[in-house]
C-alpha cells in the first residue's frame, strides 16, 4: 500500500500567506476607489415646488432627478406640482418648500411687497407672451388687431402687459374690443369664435390650441421689444443664507439637466412621463424641443444656461412699474442673483 504524499509545511504556509496578501491588496484597492459624493455623506433633503402641473420647461428637473444629478450633489430632491406662481412664492418664502419654479414677474412683484425670496436662475428668459388667433381671423401683424375682439384675463400678468406691447407695436387700444374672461376659458373663447385673439405662450398655449384648430403664427411681444423674464428658480433669503451649498448643488444639477434636455429632449420627456404618467406627452415634447428658443435673451446669450442679465431684469422692472403697479423704489439687483450658478457671478 502506498503512502499518502504530504505537502511540505513551508509550501502550505507560503500558499496561505499569499492568499491573505491577495485579500489585503484587493481590499485596499476597493477602499481606495473614488466613491460618489452622495455615498460619502448623508443626503440633504430638499423639495422643489413647480408653478403648475408638469410642463415642457419643467422637463430638465425631472431628467436631472432620474439621472441622479441631484444625488451627485448630495441632495435628496422631491418634486411637487404647483397651483400657480403666487402660491409657489408663498410656500417657498415660508420654508415649506426649499426651491420653487415660478414666474419671475410674479416673483418681482412679490419681492416688492416684502416677500423674502430671490430669483437664482432663469429658465424662460425670452418672453413667450404672444397674441394667438385662429387661421383665417386676419391677424398676421399687430395692427390687424384693431377692429377685433380680444379675450383678456384681468389677473394675468401677460394680459396686463399687453398695453406695453400695443404701444410698442403702434396699435390703437381704443380700436380693440376688450372682453374680460376667466383663465379657464382662454382656449374655449377663441376656439368657439367668441373672441378673435387671446394672449398666451407661443410654445405651450398656442400648441394646445393649434391641435384643435389651425392657428395663425403667434405674434411675440418680445419681437417688438417688450420682454419680461418668464420662469426661473426661486429660494427664500433664509435658505440662501443658511444652506448656500445646497443652493449651489441644486443649481449645478439643474443646469446639467437643462443642457442635457437641449441635446436630448425625448429623454427628458421620458423621465417626466415616468414621474407624471398622466402628463400630456406630445405637449411636453413640443415645449421641450423649443426650450432653447426661450432660454436666453440677446443679453444673456453668451453666458451659461440659467444666467440672467442685469439689463433684462431692469427692463422687466421698468415694465412692471409702469403697467403692473410695482413700487419704483425696488432696485433690479435686489430681485435676483447669479452668484450660486456654476461658474457664474452677477
Amino acid at each position: 500500500m502506498g503512502q499518502a504524499r504530504l505537502s511540505p509545511p513551508c509550501a502550505s504556509i507560503t500558499s496561505g500567506r499569499a492568499y491573505l496578501v491577495g485579500i489585503a491588496v484587493a481590499c485596499s484597492v476597493l477602499v481606495s476607489l473614488p466613491r460618489p459624493a452622495f455615498a460619502q455623506a448623508t443626503l440633504e433633503p430638499a423639495t422643489l415646488r413647480l408653478d403648475w402641473l408638469a410642463s415642457g420647461y419643467h422637463v430638465p428637473f425631472f431628467l436631472a432627478l432620474e439621472r441622479g444629478y441631484y444625488r451627485e450633489q448630495g441632495i435628496d430632491l422631491q418634486i411637487a406640482d404647483g397651483k400657480g406662481s403666487t402660491t409657489t412664492l408663498q410656500v417657498v418664502a415660508s420654508g415649506s418648500d426649499t426651491f420653487g419654479a415660478a414666474n419671475l414677474s410674479t416673483t418681482a412683484l412679490g419681492i416688492a411687497r416684502g416677500i423674502p425670496v430671490v430669483a437664482v436662475a432663469g429658465l424662460i428668459q425670452k418672453s413667450p407672451d404672444s397674441v394667438i388667433s385662429l387661421a383665417g381671423a386676419g391677424i398676421s401683424s399687430p395692427k390687424d388687431m384693431e377692429g377685433k375682439r380680444g379675450g383678456f384675463v384681468p389677473t394675468s400678468a401677460s394680459d396686463r402687459i399687453f398695453p406695453a406691447f400695443a404701444k410698442a407695436a403702434g396699435v390703437d387700444l381704443q380700436k380693440i374690443t376688450k372682453l374680460q374672461i376667466e383663465s379657464s376659458a382662454r382656449y374655449s373663447v377663441l376656439l368657439q369664435g367668441n373672441a378673435d385673439f387671446v394672449i398666451g405662450w407661443s410654445f405651450t398655449d398656442a400648441y394646445k390650441i393649434g391641435r384643435q384648430k389651425p392657428i395663425a403664427p403667434p405674434i411675440l411681444f418680445s419681437d417688438y421689444g417688450v420682454n419680461t423674464l418668464g420662469v426661473g428658480v426661486i429660494v427664500s433669503r433664509d435658505t440662501v443664507e443658511k444652506r448656500a451649498p445646497v443652493v449651489k448643488g441644486f443649481l449645478a444639477a439643474t443646469v446639467k439637466g437643462v443642457d442635457k434636455t437641449l441635446r436630448a429632449p425625448e429623454a427628458g420627456v421620458e423621465a417626466t412621463m415616468k414621474a407624471r404618467p398622466g402628463a400630456d406627452r406630445d405637449a411636453l415634447l413640443e415645449a421641450a424641443k423649443r426650450l432653447g428658443e426661450f432660454l436666453h435673451t440677446k443679453n444673456s446669450a453668451s453666458h451659461p444656461s440659467a444666467w440672467m442679465a442685469p439689463a433684462d431684469w431692469e427692463d422687466s422692472r421698468r415694465i412692471l412699474v409702469e403697467y403692473l403697479g410695482m413700487k419704483d423704489t425696488v432696485p433690479a439687483d435686489t430681485l435676483f442673483t447669479n452668484a450660486y450658478l456654476p461658474g457664474a457671478t452677477n
